[in-house]
């Protein structure tokens, strides 16, 4: 009987804060548990960012990054606004 070894796989998830599309604040959380899961807590530091400064075009997005079993980086990006889930391989 062939034995599977897996690895594990280190994800990385932050968040990314932008005005009018440029990205101006970035912080590192934890990245146990769903990423969809973050999103109440994005949804929150936007809402503080909004308070303090209401003019902006303001969005938040939660992303998380891993390098896969071919090299390659993964990566999968909820808008927390709108709850949206892009996922890309480069």
């Amino acid at each position: 009987m062939a034995r599977v070894i897996e690895r594990a796989v280190k994800k990385t998830r932050y968040i990314s804060v932008r005005l009018a599309g440029e990205e101006v604040y970035v912080e590192n959380i934890s990245s146990e548990g769903d990423l969809l899961g973050a999103i109440p807590a994005g949804r929150l530091r936007l809402r503080e960012i909004q308070k303090v400064m209401p003019l902006g075009d303001w969005s938040l997005n939660i992303e998380e990054q891993w390098r896969g079993r071919n090299g390659k980086t993964h990566f999968r990006i909820v808008d927390a606004t709108s709850g949206k889930l892009q996922e890309s391989i480069l």
